[in-house]
């Protein structure tokens, strides 16, 4: 049964309504335009997850989207959480269409398009510290 349901970040509606809010012409257009894609991109590849996820027994398992805690002095958030009574399992899903690779070496994730390579994060160690 899904807890907690996935919604719309607050940050995305911002950004939607100061885009519509501001003169075509205006210098931070696409600046903002370029975040807004990003975020949509990551928020579309939270809602692929949906799917799969709608085959699994409702009675067996609680399903928490976009969920925020806290530990002893920090915010985290999970993207979801699927809980059931012998595992909780952490997904933490990224929208990313092109090659990547994990270097275990520098303990981050390489993007590379058109030749050009873009080091992230990587989302292997981001979900064991969620774990901790």
């Amino acid at each position: 049964m899904i807890v907690k349901k996935r919604k719309v970040p607050l940050a995305i509606r911002k950004i939607r309504a100061l885009a519509c809010r501001l003169p075509p012409n205006h210098p931070k257009i696409p600046l903002i335009m370029n975040d807004l894609k990003k975020r949509e991109a990551g928020y579309k590849g939270e809602c692929s997850i949906d799917f799969p996820l709608s085959f699994l027994e409702p009675k067996s398992y609680f399903i928490f989207h976009d969920l925020r805690l806290q530990d002893q002095s920090r915010f985290f958030q999970l993207d979801t959480l699927l809980i059931s009574k012998k595992y909780a399992l952490i997904i933490e899903v990224k929208n990313i269409l092109v090659a990547i690779y994990f270097d275990p070496h520098f303990n981050q994730l390489i993007r590379t398009i058109e030749g050009k390579e873009t080091a992230f994060p990587d989302s292997i160690i981001q979900v064991s510290r969620q774990e901790s």
